[in-house]
C-alpha cells in the first residue's frame, strides 16, 4: 500500500565545487611544471665530481671502475685469446669512459685504462689532463713524481690525492707497486669483491623479474576476467584541484625553501635539513582541509586508511613490486638507449652517503627506506594522482604523475624511464587497494634493496 502523503526521495546532487578550485587548479600545474623543469635544469647543470667546492670524488665513476678492474682479474689476461682479449679490454675501458664526467674525470679513465692495458699513462695523456686547472697540474704532477717512486708519495699529498679522486688514487699506486705487495693485493680483492656483488645482485634481479612477468600476466588474466578490480575512488574535479593544489604547495617549498636558505648563509645543523621536507609535506597534506574538503573525502582521497586489513595490504605491496619489476627492466631497456644517444649515466647523490662513514650510511638508509616512501606515496600516490585522473581519467593521470616523479629525481634524463615504470607499478596497487599501505610497502622495499647493494659495495 503507498503512502501518498510520503514524498519520494530527492535525487543525489553532486558535490559542490570549492570556491575558485578551476583557477587553482591551473595555478598549481603552472607551478608543478616550472618546479620541474627547474628540477631538471639543476640536475643537468651539476657534475658530481667538479663544483664550487673544489675536485671531488666521483663515486659512480668509481664503482664502475671497480667493476671493470674486478672483472679483469677474475677473468685474467690469456695471450691466447689474441684479438678476442683486446676486445675485452677495450670493451671495459668504454664502460668506464661511458660515465665519465669533465676534466677530473679523464684522469680517473687514465689511470683505470693504464691498469686493464698494463701500462702507465702515457706523458702527453697525462699532460692534457694537467692543462685543464691548476688543481689537476698539481695532482698529476704527483701521479708522476708516485710513479718515478715506485709507489712512494708523501703523506701530504697522498691526502690531497684521496680527499680529489678517492679510490683511483689506490688504483694509481697499486699499479706501480709489486704485485705482491699489500696496499695492491687490497684493491684488487675489492674490486673484485665489486663484481661479484654486482653480478650476484643482477642474477637474483633477473630471476625476480622472470617471477615478476609470470605474476603480472596472472594478474592481467585476473584484470580481464573481472576478478581483480583496478579503479579509484571517484573524484570530482574540485576535489582534485584542491589535491593538486596541495601537492604544487608541497613540490616549492620542498625544492625551494632549502635554496632560499642557502642563498641566507643560514647554516643549520645536518638534521635540521630536514626541517623543510617536513614542513612542505605537512603544509601540502593540509592544505584541502583548509580549503574546505571534509575530513572524510580527504582521507579516502589520500588514501590514508589500512584498507582490508594493514597486514593484507603489505602483502599486496610485496607481490605488487614484483610484478612491478618487468616494468622496471623495460624502463632499464629503454634507459640504456637514452645512454647511447645522449652519454648521460644515471646517478644519485645518495652514493655518496653510502660511501661515507657508518652515520652518514645509517641517515641515507632512513631517508631511502623510511621518509622516501611515506612522503613521496603521500603526495604523489596519494595527492598528485588522484588529483590528474579526475581531469585526465586513470591512465593519463599516472603517465603523468610518474613522469613527474622520475623528473624531480636528481638521476638525470637516462634515469627517468625506469623511474616511471616504478611510478607506474605504484599507481597500479593504489588502484587495486585504494589505501597508500601497499605503494608504500613496495617502495621502501626496492629502496631497501637499492640500499643493501650499496652497503655490500661499500663495506
Amino acid at each position: 500500500m503507498n503512502d501518498a502523503a510520503v514524498p519520494p526521495p530527492l535525487p543525489p546532487t553532486a558535490p559542490a565545487s570549492p570556491r575558485f578550485s578551476r583557477l587553482g587548479a591551473a595555478l598549481a600545474l603552472c607551478v608543478t611544471a616550472a618546479c620541474v623543469v627547474f628540477a631538471v635544469k639543476s640536475h643537468s647543470a651539476r657534475h658530481p665530481n667538479e663544483g664550487a667546492g673544489g675536485i671531488h670524488p666521483n663515486r659512480t665513476l668509481e664503482l664502475m671502475a671497480r667493476y671493470v678492474v674486478g672483472a679483469k682479474e677474475m677473468i685474467g689476461s690469456n695471450p691466447a685469446l689474441g684479438m678476442m682479449q683486446e676486445n675485452f679490454d677495450d670493451a671495459l675501458v668504454q664502460n668506464v669512459r661511458q660515465v665519465s664526467r669533465g676534466p677530473a674525470d679523464k684522469l680517473r679513465v687514465q689511470i683505470a685504462e693504464g691498469w686493464l692495458k698494463g701500462r702507465w699513462p702515457a706523458p702527453a695523456e697525462l699532460n692534457a689532463v694537467a692543462a685543464q686547472n691548476d688543481v689537476l697540474q698539481a695532482d698529476v704532477a704527483i701521479f708522476q713524481q708516485m710513479q718515478a717512486d715506485h709507489g712512494s708519495v708523501a703523506d701530504a699529498d697522498w691526502k690531497k690525492l684521496q680527499a680529489h679522486h678517492g679510490w683511483f688514487a689506490d688504483l694509481a699506486r697499486a699499479q706501480v707497486l709489486p704485485k705482491t705487495d699489500a696496499a695492491r693485493q687490497a684493491v684488487v680483492q675489492q674490486s673484485m669483491q665489486t663484481s661479484l656483488v654486482l653480478i650476484s645482485f643482477s642474477m637474483i634481479g633477473m630471476l625476480l623479474a622472470v617471477g615478476g612477468l609470470v605474476v603480472m600476466i596472472l594478474a592481467i588474466i585476473q584484470w580481464r576476467g573481472g576478478k581483480l578490480k583496478l579503479t579509484l575512488s571517484f573524484r570530482n574535479r574540485g576535489h582534485g584541484g584542491l589535491l593538486l593544489e596541495g601537492f604544487a604547495l608541497y613540490l616549492a617549498l620542498f625544492m625551494f625553501v632549502p635554496m632560499l636558505l642557502r642563498q641566507m648563509s643560514v647554516d643549520l645543523p645536518p638534521w635540521a635539513s630536514y626541517g623543510p621536507a617536513v614542513l612542505s609535506l605537512i603544509l601540502g597534506m593540509a592544505w584541502p582541509l583548509f580549503r574546505g574538503m571534509s575530513r572524510v573525502d580527504w582521507r579516502e582521497a589520500l588514501g590514508l586508511h589500512c584498507g582490508q586489513g594493514f597486514l593484507r595490504e603489505v602483502g599486496a605491496g610485496l607481490l605488487g613490486w614484483v610484478a612491478a619489476l618487468p616494468l622496471m627492466v623495460a624502463g632499464m631497456i629503454a634507459s640504456s638507449w637514452i645512454m647511447r644517444l645522449t652519454g648521460d649515466v644515471p646517478t644519485h647523490p645518495i652514493v655518496d652517503y653510502f660511501a661515507g662513514g657508518g652515520w652518514q650510511k645509517l641517515a641515507a638508509f632512513v631517508l631511502a627506506v623510511v621518509w622516501a616512501p611515506v612522503s613521496e606515496e603521500i603526495m604523489f600516490r596519494g595527492m598528485l594522482f588522484p588529483a590528474l585522473s579526475s581531469w585526465l581519467r586513470w591512465l593519463g593521470g599516472m603517465l603523468l604523475g610518474a613522469f613527474v616523479f622520475a623528473a624531480i629525481h636528481p638521476q638525470g634524463w637516462a634515469g627517468v624511464p625506469p623511474i616511471m615504470a616504478l611510478a607506474g607499478g605504484f599507481s597500479l596497487l593504489r588502484m587495486w587497494r585504494q589505501s597508500l599501505i601497499a605503494p608504500m610497502t613496495a617502495h621502501a622495499l626496492n629502496n631497501g634493496i637499492m640500499c643493501l647493494v650499496m652497503m655490500f659495495l661499500w663495506r
